[in-house]
C-alpha cells in the first residue's frame, strides 16, 4: 500500500490534493446550491478523515523506535487515507457531472 500511494510524497500530495477538491467543491455550490452544501460537508469531513490518517502515519514513521505497535498500524491509516481520498474523488466528480457538465471532461482527466 505504501509503494501504491508513493511514500512521504504520495501522502503529502494527497493531502494537497484534498485541500483543491475542498475548494472546487465549495466553488460547485454556485451553480447547485443544495447538492452542492451536502457534498461540500461530505468532501470536508473525509478531508479531515485523511488528514488525520496521514498524521498518525506521520507520527507512527517519526516516533517508531518509541510507540511499539504502531507499525502495525500503518496499513490501515494509509487504508484510511486512501478510502478518505477515494470518496472525495468521486464525490466531487459526481457534483460536477450534474452541476456542470461542461467542466466534467477535463475535471476527470486532471483527476
Amino acid at each position: 500500500m505504501w509503494l501504491m500511494l508513493g511514500g512521504k510524497e504520495g501522502l503529502r500530495r494527497m493531502r494537497e490534493n484534498a485541500k483543491l477538491m475542498l475548494l472546487l467543491a465549495a466553488h460547485a455550490q454556485r451553480w447547485n446550491f443544495d447538492e452542492g452544501v451536502i457534498v461540500t460537508e461530505r468532501i470536508r469531513r473525509d478531508a479531515l478523515q485523511l488528514r488525520r490518517a496521514v498524521r498518525r502515519v506521520e507520527l507512527a514513521l517519526a516516533f517508531h523506535s518509541v510507540m511499539r505497535g504502531s507499525a502495525t498500524l500503518i496499513p490501515f491509516h494509509l487504508h484510511e487515507a486512501a478510502s478518505a481520498y477515494y470518496l472525495m474523488r468521486q464525490r466531487l466528480l459526481a457534483l460536477y457531472q450534474t452541476s456542470h457538465a461542461g467542466l466534467y471532461p477535463r475535471l476527470a482527466q486532471v483527476l
